[in-house]
């Protein structure tokens, strides 16, 4: 039932802005960052060292800033077309249990942050063979830092997920859980540089992808795995005793 029921999410989101959205938020990332740093520089300029900079920099920038306004985005959107079209009675009313809706957005909300993150690193590899045509030096742009875990950011986001997507299941209105993304975010500055990130979720994709202890980037992979396998069974549990508004 659940595979039926992301069968029908994903036809919804088809008619949503959450694919454009999937699309787009990845390749603002990826301008903004080679637009600062080769704005000024010369296609000779280019170095092995301003390649890893510029990995670290799209790394960087998705995790602590796009990824989580993005995460908010698409949970809203996915929920949203049911508060929209005011369409939950038609959909509780269905020989479903409620935990299996739940758990069938929130499917459907990892695959589309995944699919996200695929988007960023196709882009910055497609940029830099685009880059590489007209005249700069691709040697070391394809030799990532090896302590950089770029495939962890969407792993390490699922506990953040897991909240947004409850807040936005019980909630009509989209303010709310884009405002919780927003203050989480820059609360998560300060919070990224001290002993104290392992209190708020939002910390954990940073510091898995971009923290300079490699024992740190597990503890933060490891927190955010056991704290999602807490927090999605909690919130399907919470959206069966709670209606929603």
């Amino acid at each position: 039932m659940i595979l039926r029921l992301c069968a029908i999410e994903l036809l919804k989101v088809r008619r949503s802005l959450v694919l454009l959205m999937t699309l787009v938020c990845p390749l603002a990332v990826v301008a903004m960052v080679f637009g600062m740093n080769l704005r000024n520089a010369a296609p000779r300029e280019a170095t092995p060292e301003q390649w890893n900079l510029m990995w670290a920099g799209v790394s960087a920038m998705w995790s602590w800033f796009m990824l989580p306004l993005y995460v908010a985005l698409a949970t809203s959107l996915i929920n949203g077309n049911e508060h929209r079209n005011q369409a939950w009675r038609l959909m509780l009313s269905l020989p479903i249990q409620r935990w299996e809706l739940y758990a069938a957005k929130a499917a459907v909300a990892c695959l589309l942050m995944v699919s996200a993150h695929l988007v960023l690193l196709i882009a910055v590899v497609g940029l830099l063979f685009t880059l590489g045509a007209i005249g700069y030096p691709l040697a070391g742009a394809f030799d990532v830092n090896p302590r950089a875990m770029l495939w962890a950011a969407p792993v390490a986001a699922l506990p953040m997920l897991a909240v947004q997507h409850a807040l936005s299941w019980r909630l009509r209105s989209i303010v709310p859980p884009l405002a919780v993304a927003v203050v989480a975010t820059f609360v998560s500055i300060q919070l990224g540089r001290s002993d104290l990130w392992p209190l708020l979720p939002w910390t954990y994709p940073l510091i898995s992808t971009n923290a300079g202890d490699a024992a740190l980037r597990l503890d933060a992979l490891a927190l955010a795995l056991g704290l999602a396998v807490v927090l999605f069974p909690l919130g399907a549990w919470w959206a069966g005793r709670r209606d929603v508004v």
